[in-house]
């Protein structure tokens, strides 16, 4: 237990103290997050008068009571979850806030990445604090695009697994391009673990001559600017507004920073006949990256039809549908040589099963 700034500061894990902290993020007009893995509540007199949370690497649920506004409250809720991270390990931290609040966050020494708005008249503003920020890594991948030719295309994919569809969308790519980026998604939320998935695309892309797999990073839908991708809207939120939203800033990241750091001109993306999340994200893709700005030039879309066989999309939901029914035959004929091959080895062992076993969407 400790006091900052004149408050007590606790962790919340009491069914009381989270109906408390429920109760105060509702009076600000926001949901609980969910995934906490760390939850603050700092009171006063014994009332609870400010909370924050820590979900992974991001601070979120960050609300103050409507009298201690001004009273530095959410620096304290900050500062302390900030502390926290550092104690776990953590060098980089990312926030969310509402465009008007961004400054106070600023002045903590957060940098503010982008902003988005919505048709909704939802907001949002993306942060970051730590060691190790988006110019660093920007710097990298301008050093990985050193010497290659202008006007690059770029394909954002998971790859869950690399299927024929996705080889298919790779080798149009390519073929329309001076030289193709292909940014798995690094994230590890899927069944098929991170490692597997870059593994097999650069396995399964490894004949085109002017293709670099790379990892997505910590900027390229992930956890910090697309959430809603890998979970479910918490209770309360409006689903299509909030995926729009965090679509909306992923958009921006690549908009603003991911493009020209590689000298992207062209984004390739395949149709979405089934996932209503990523149909949402393509629609804000053909809206946002051609609009370009003062210090981005605008980014082509191209839509290219999902690969059918047998008159039915290929997708990697199939193969892991057919996985999980035990028909590894059928799920081999969606796949590359080079997947296939590695769905019968003893290393996909254990990722079968859990497919089997997981009703993850996922």
């Amino acid at each position: 237990m400790e006091v900052l700034f004149g408050l007590e500061e606790r962790i919340l894990d009491t069914k009381r103290d989270l109906e408390e902290r429920a109760a105060l993020l509702a009076s600000r007009d926001l949901a609980v997050p969910g995934g906490e893995d760390l939850v603050l509540g700092f009171f006063l007199d014994d009332r609870l008068v400010a909370t924050g949370a820590l979900v992974g690497n991001i601070l979120q649920g960050i609300a103050v009571t409507r009298e201690m506004e001004g009273e530095g409250a959410a620096a304290a809720v900050t500062s302390a979850l900030l502390k926290k991270a550092v104690e776990r390990g953590m060098r980089k931290v990312f926030l969310y806030s509402k465009p008007q609040e961004a400054r106070l966050f600023r002045e903590l020494g957060f940098s503010l990445l982008a902003e988005a708005a919505e048709r909704s008249g939802l907001a949002a503003s993306l942060l970051e604090w730590g060691t190790e920020g988006i110019e660093s890594w920007k710097a990298r991948m301008a050093k990985i695009a050193e010497g290659k030719p202008a006007g690059a295309g770029a394909v954002v994919v998971n790859c869950n697994p690399f299927t024929l569809g996705h080889r298919r969308l790779l080798e149009h790519a390519a073929g329309a391009s001076p030289w193709l980026y292909v940014l798995v998604v690094q994230e590890d939320r899927s069944l098929f673990p991170f490692d597997v998935r870059l593994h097999l695309v650069r396995e399964g892309a490894a004949d085109l001559a002017n293709v670099t797999v790379l990892p997505g990073g910590p900027y390229v839908i992930s956890s910090a600017t697309f959430p809603s991708y890998f979970t479910r809207v918490p209770a309360g939120g409006d689903p299509r507004k909030i995926t729009e939203l965090y679509a909306a800033l992923d958009l921006e990241m690549f908009r603003l920073h991911v493009a020209p750091a590689l000298g992207v001109a062209v984004r390739y993306v395949g149709t979405e006949p089934y996932c209503p999340v990523t149909s949402v994200y393509n629609d804000l893709m053909k809206r946002i990256l051609p609009a370009g700005g003062e210090e981005c030039p605008p980014v082509e879309v191209r839509e290219i039809p999902r690969f059918e066989m047998a008159g039915r999309p290929v997708s990697a939901s199939r193969v892991r549908e057919l996985i999980r029914e035990g028909r590894l035959a059928e799920a081999a004929a969606l796949v590359p040589k080079t997947t296939a091959k590695w769905l019968k080895s003893e290393e996909a062992a254990p990722v079968l099963e859990r497919i089997r076993t997981s009703g993850s969407r996922h």
